[in-house]
């Protein structure tokens, strides 16, 4: 089973990186957010297990249902490189 794991957090790991760069670039190409809101949502990509999903289910970027799906991405990669970390997978 650990490679499976190992396959699906290498895959999570892209894909999170990908969504990282796509939520940025969104949010800088979005002409309805004032200057300070897109400073406010990029640094928030600090945060991004937790700004990314609320900017695409909460901030209104009109997101299809796959994306909006996808925003929880690196989120997964997260709890998986931490499941290895602290040994819960064997």
């Amino acid at each position: 089973m650990l490679p499976v794991i190992w396959t699906l957090f290498a895959v999570l790991a892209v894909g999170g990186f990908i969504m990282i760069a796509a939520y940025w670039l969104d949010v800088q190409e979005r002409p309805d957010l004032s200057v300070p809101a897109r400073i406010g949502w990029s640094a928030a990509v600090l945060l991004f297990p937790l700004s990314i999903p609320a900017y695409a289910f909460a901030g209104g970027p009109g997101w299809p249902t796959f994306l909006r799906l996808a925003s929880l991405v690196p989120a997964a990669a997260l709890i998986l490189f931490f499941g290895f970390v602290f040994g819960a997978f064997s």
